[in-house]
């Protein structure tokens, strides 16, 4: 299906505001590269990321992290255990989630197919075969 056709059946989707000129929210914070924090909090919260996930993603990256840090990267900068993020953190830790979402899928499909390819070899009946009468 086209990502038009797509778009115009979702239930937000509003065809008057899609022919609308687009236009960039306002700057309503200062930006510091060295403390996104609050980015990264947002990009956990709408992606579901543990701090778990990432320490999993950035051991798998080579990159020594323990616990503590990945969960200092998301408490608020009033916290004791608060440890600013930088940008280039932030993109590393996002590119090394998205190597392990995607070999996590690999593996999936897989283990699926192995799973699928054993059972036709082993000659178990899929359901779909008539059985013998006798």
């Amino acid at each position: 299906m086209p990502p038009s056709k797509a778009l115009s059946k979702t239930a937000m989707y509003d065809p008057e505001l899609a022919r609308l000129p687009y236009r960039r929210p306002p700057m309503n914070r200062g930006i510091d590269p060295q403390r996104l924090n609050w980015l990264w909090r947002l990009v956990c919260e709408l992606g579901e990321v543990a701090p778990e996930e990432v320490v999993e993603a950035l051991h798998a990256a080579v990159v020594p992290v323990d616990a503590k840090r990945a969960r200092s990267w998301m408490v608020s900068d009033q916290d004791p255990a608060f440890f600013p993020i930088t940008l280039a953190e932030l993109e590393r830790n996002l590119r090394a989630l998205i190597a392990l979402r995607q070999a996590r899928e690999q593996t999936q499909r897989g283990l699926q197919r192995a799973v699928a390819d054993s059972t036709d070899i082993d000659g178990e009946s899929t359901g779909d075969d008539p059985s013998p009468e006798w």
